[in-house]
């Protein structure tokens, strides 16, 4: 249903926060039904971003953090964000070479994701990055990684498995799998994920 137009009015708006990264308003809308009715809506100043680095034997680098929200350890590609303003390639090559030390010579968008459209703006753009080399990781401060390199398929067994339970890693590391099946993605990096 493309190009239809908003069945939502706008009647009222609070910022109820707002820092660097992202603004919570509470707004009171009036739907084309009629019913009016009060939702949180959380926009981003930042996108996230999605990684998956494939190196020469076929193998990806996950990245295993504590989060803090969820208050446990998770396995993900790696991941970060950047201002809405940036090319996502540029964000993404800087959290690749952050988080894992690598440097890619190669790069698809696979997908471009909205990460929770119900409540929040934020976009996820997810690739793949091939032809690799390896330079020093250097993470944030903040930041406690541990990195686990793996073969393609096994990490798409975890994702379907629910042992990477990030959204746009099971859904990159899904579309990549499917991709591959059906012979859609670049011959080189084709190549590398049937390794």
């Amino acid at each position: 249903m493309t190009g239809r137009a908003s069945p939502w009015e706008t009647l009222a708006s609070e910022r109820r926060y707002d820092d660097r990264y992202l603004q919570v308003d509470v707004d009171r809308l009036r739907h084309e039904s009629g019913r009016e009715h009060p939702h949180v809506a959380l926009r981003f100043k930042v996108f996230g971003i999605a990684v998956l680095p494939v190196d020469p034997q076929g193998c990806v680098t996950l990245v295993g953090q504590y989060r803090y929200v969820l208050n446990r350890f998770t396995w993900e590609v790696p991941r970060g964000s950047g201002p809405v303003s940036a090319a996502p390639l540029e964000t993404a090559r800087r959290e690749l070479s952050e988080e894992t030390g690598y440097e890619a010579a190669s790069w698809l968008e696979v997908l471009h994701l909205d990460a929770s459209p119900g409540i929040s703006s934020e976009r996820v753009p997810c690739f793949a990055a091939w032809a690799l080399s390896r330079g020093g990781a250097h993470p944030d401060p903040q930041e406690s990684l541990r990195l686990r390199r793996l073969p393609f398929g096994e990490a798409v067994t975890a994702a379907l498995s629910g042992e990477i339970t990030d959204g746009p890693s099971v859904a990159l590391l899904l579309a990549l799998s499917a991709r591959a099946g059906r012979g859609d993605l670049p011959d080189d990096l084709l190549a590398l994920l049937r390794a």
